[in-house]
């Protein structure tokens, strides 16, 4: 709505939409997926965080998955997809989709991202989807994030 409301009005700006790879599973995510297309949200841009985990477990465990880049464009969507903790790489795959703006096509970003990523006890598991560490437990996260800065 937001997207096309600027877009009536003749706006410059850009729409973001954040979602996981879980919330695919949802009839309502792709309805709103047909009607970017059907309004031509050239101004859109949503960014699709793939790290296979849910609440519960794994998503491709609770729902079938077929090749997302190519659902993604049978659905009229430009697709693009990068390393999710580059955000080097990251910027410049949205700049990619800011510059199709005048197609009229919607661009989607599929991001491969681990969750927990830099932290070992975290990573990789669902089991802190939703769930506060202690605070030991945020100490020793924190103090493996530093270190994985330094690097970068």
């Amino acid at each position: 709505g937001a997207a096309l409301g600027l877009k009536r009005k003749k706006s410059p700006a850009f729409v973001y939409n954040l979602m996981s790879d879980g919330e695919l599973g949802e009839g309502s995510t792709w309805e709103a997926a047909m009607s970017a297309v059907q309004h031509r949200l050239g101004n859109l841009v949503c960014l699709v965080d793939f790290n296979d985990q849910q609440a519960d477990g794994r998503t491709t465990d609770a729902l079938a998955r077929v090749p997302e880049e190519a659902k993604w464009a049978a659905f009229g969507w430009h697709v693009l997809s990068c390393d999710g903790h580059d955000f080097e790489d990251l910027q410049r795959t949205i700049q990619a989709g800011h510059a199709r703006r005048g197609t009229g096509q919607p661009t989607v970003v599929l991001m491969k991202t681990e969750m927990g990523k830099g932290v070992d006890f975290m990573e990789g598991t669902h089991k802190w989807h939703g769930i506060a560490p202690s605070d030991e437990q945020l100490e020793l996260a924190l103090g493996q994030l530093e270190s994985s800065l330094e690097d970068y």
